[in-house]
């Protein structure tokens, strides 16, 4: 019970324990719940950064695949640069057989 009394507010003894130990509870309470969040946080923490690793590797891996895509491109327009040459080499011993063919022979 509580009582305004000469020497201000009073509060019952049963009364005085149950709120002491509200207080008490509630500040449990909150405290178990700011532990819970820091460990999700920091879990979370964890999650993000182990996902930047990840995506530094995999930015790493995909500039390499592009250097050997750029590498085999160059590669093979040479050696189509290449053939192309052979082919009218061919071409020409071709044109010239005929030419031989057509001629009569003496």
């Amino acid at each position: 019970m509580i009582e305004n009394s000469d020497r201000g507010i009073t509060l019952n003894k049963s009364l005085a324990w149950t709120v002491a130990c509200g207080l008490v509870g509630a500040g449990l309470w909150v405290g178990m719940q700011l532990a819970t969040v820091r460990g999700e946080t920091k879990s979370l923490a964890d999650s993000i950064n182990a996902m930047r690793v990840d995506m530094t590797t995999a930015d790493s891996r995909q500039t390499a695949l592009a250097v050997r895509v750029r590498a085999n491109e160059t590669s093979l327009a040479r050696q189509d640069e290449r053939l192309s040459l052979i082919l009218s080499t061919l071409n020409k011993i071709d044109t010239r057989l005929e030419r031989m063919e057509r001629t009569p022979s003496r």
